[in-house]
């Protein structure tokens, strides 16, 4: 007759119970690791995606201000009191000409920026006199904008004066505070930055 040891029989069911344990153990740690792991993963696709798109968005808005709108500040009164000192402005790059009575922005050939009304394009005649403002002997009715009286500057340009073409005459709507085509001429239609919106 063959005794069995209760002792051993014991030892090895309590073995089996740790190694049944461990893997339990092991295999929870393998899954929350999964877990954490496909978490991890979608919060970075998530980021990628999210730096994706700030990067699109950075770049249209850089193409839209380079090309179809731009932003300018005025300084001094030349435009008042239809633009005020220190206002900011936007205007369009996307017109190819402009027609009298537009407000454009426009670099001088030492650079400084100005903001003026359109008086005339290429080809126009324009001429001061006592009553006013004529282009091609029609004088401009210019009471709902023009400030004060519009004097030539002496010595600057002879009057009447012919626009070159692909040329601006501009001047500022304060008339006896605004330095403009009377002083410099008309002004070249390249160096247009754009026509103002939203005045």
């Amino acid at each position: 007759m063959v005794h069995s040891r209760p002792g051993v029989r014991l030892q090895r069911s309590e073995g089996r119970k740790t190694e049944e344990s461990l893997s339990v153990i092991r295999t929870d740690m393998q899954v929350r690791k999964k877990n954490n792991s496909g978490r991890y993963g979608a919060w970075k696709r998530h980021l990628q995606i999210f730096i994706q798109v700030l990067i699109l968005f950075f770049a249209a808005l850089a193409l839209l201000f380079r090309f179809v709108i731009g932003v300018a500040k005025v300084s001094g009164d030349s435009m008042d009191p239809t633009l005020q000192n220190g206002q900011t402005v936007w205007f369009s790059r996307l017109a190819e000409k402009y027609q009298p009575g537009d407000i454009v922005c426009f670099r001088l050939p030492d650079g400084e920026l100005l903001v003026k009304r359109v008086i005339a394009g290429g080809g126009d005649v324009v001429d001061l006199t006592d009553e006013g403002v004529a282009v091609n002997g029609t004088l401009l009715d210019e009471h709902a904008y023009a400030h004060g009286d519009t004097k030539a500057e002496e010595g600057e340009v002879l009057y009447p004066y012919t626009v070159p073409e692909g040329s601006y005459f501009v001047m500022g709507d304060n008339r006896e505070h605004s330095v403009d085509s009377r002083s410099f001429k008309a002004i070249v239609g390249a160096a247009v930055k754009g026509k103002l919106f939203g005045v």
